[in-house]
């Protein structure tokens, strides 16, 4: 009875470059009666050879990794493992990250903010290759849609309220205006510069412009920095 119980577990990877998340995910979910081995790794370097060895159920992985951001490493996982499973648990409610992760294969995406609870329900979830999206993310999709269909019949984004910034979108905008290059920035915010130059863009698409030089006066007459 003990080792059918045993197999029946899930086996998890947990994939950030702070090992004081990680040790606190090993922690919390450790207890939980649904995982058996949790492993860790906080460098991609690390990271496919571990795939290999434990061949996880799921993998929690975060965005920011110290190589490569998390899109890539998505792609670089499913392309030598096809069928892994991989839930991204982050602290970046972007949409345009939100939809390139479940475009390119993530299953789901919940924040770091998400109960234990919650949390052991996106896992399972996922483990059943079902997606799973947290209330916030479901709620920042949402929204992102209502403002596209508002953008595609008016032909322009209206420069007012209707344009939100996330916290780190603000970040990285008043750095750009600063005159730091991608590099800089990434290096400041302890992310990948790949993951600027998606913000940057995320951040055009919002304000409907088409040049850095545009964001900024956009930003400017509307008191987003």
């Amino acid at each position: 009875m003990e080792e059918t119980e045993t197999t029946d577990k899930l086996d998890l990877l947990i994939v950030d470059d702070q090992q004081i998340i990680v040790d606190g995910l090993a922690m919390i979910l450790g207890g939980a009666p649904q995982f058996g081995n949790i492993i860790a790794c906080t460098a991609i370097s690390e990271l496919m050879n571990a795939i290999e060895k434990h061949r996880p159920d799921v993998i929690l992985m975060d965005f920011n990794m110290p190589e490569i951001d998390g899109i890539q490493c998505i792609e670089k996982i499913l392309e030598r493992f096809p069928e892994q499973k991989i839930l991204m648990l982050t602290g970046y409610d972007d949409t345009e990250l939100i939809r390139e992760a479940l475009k390119i294969g993530a299953l789901g995406y919940v924040l770091k903010n998400v109960s234990k609870e919650e949390l052991i329900i996106a896992i399972e979830t996922v483990n059943d290759r079902r997606r799973y999206l947290d209330q916030q993310v479901q709620n920042r999709v949402v929204e992102a849609f209502i403002l596209n269909e508002d953008t595609n019949a008016t032909g322009q984004v209206s420069k007012n309220d209707s344009v939100k910034l996330s916290s780190r979108e603000i970040e990285v905008l008043k750095l750009i205006a600063e005159g730091k290059s991608s590099s800089k920035i990434a290096e400041q915010l302890f992310i990948s510069m790949n993951t600027v130059d998606t913000h940057r863009k995320n951040m055009m698409a919002k304000c409907g412009v088409n040049k850095v030089t545009e964001l900024i006066t956009f930003a400017t007459k509307n008191n987003l920095i």
